[in-house]
């Protein structure tokens, strides 16, 4: 019984493999050329939900874009950013949307972040992050929330959005994954704009 349910576990383990390998070849890239444009040119400028955005970058299932009111009112601090230099858009905010597959290797999900990242100016991350947060307590924006320790020293990169995942059935549906992450983007929208609204304070 024991040699015949290990052999079942093993044989299971073994489609899932094939699964997985059969569908390295998602939909994710061909979805992101259709929302962000067919070259992938870094700042190539996209509209999602009325929203314009920055494309800035991607790797394997994951794309990275900034909003371009959050640009123009980082641009009005006239600050050079260092240590931003070679982080994605070159700005010390960013968003990500990543692909994650499940264990059957045909679902999925997409997962959007924005991220706080490694200004080497720990005074200047730190009074940005703080900001942020007492702003979306403020406004009841919940789905804004920073790891406790997120402002500390030696900290550089810093994630705050929750709640922030939307389903996929088919990881190489490419026109499913477009309109999920379109989807995904305009729902944070509240969010999005206490961002912007924040950095122009400052």
């Amino acid at each position: 019984m024991k040699k015949h349910t290990r052999q079942l576990y093993l044989d299971s383990k073994k489609l899932l493999g094939l699964l997985a390998k059969a569908n390295a070849n998602t939909g994710f890239d061909s979805a992101i050329r259709s929302v962000f444009g067919s070259e992938l040119r870094p700042k190539q400028q996209v509209e999602i939900g009325g929203r314009h955005f920055l494309y800035a970058g991607s790797a394997k299932n994951l794309v990275a874009f900034l909003p371009i009111q959050w640009r123009d009112e980082l641009d009005k601090m006239g600050i050079v950013w260092k240590g931003c230099e070679r982080w994605w858009a070159g700005y010390p905010m960013i968003l990500l949307a990543e692909m994650r597959v499940s264990e059957d290797g045909i679902s999925g999900y997409l997962r959007l972040n924005a991220e706080v990242g490694p200004a080497s100016s720990r005074e200047v991350r730190k009074g940005m992050i703080e900001a942020i947060k007492t702003a979306a307590v403020a406004s009841n924006l919940d789905r804004i929330q920073f790891q406790p320790d997120a402002a500390e020293t030696g900290r550089l990169y810093s994630r705050f959005l929750r709640r922030n995942v939307i389903p996929l059935n088919d990881i190489t549906n490419s026109g499913e994954i477009q309109a999920q992450l379109k989807m995904l983007v305009s729902d944070f929208d509240p969010e999005l704009e206490l961002v912007a609204t924040v950095l122009g304070r400052r």
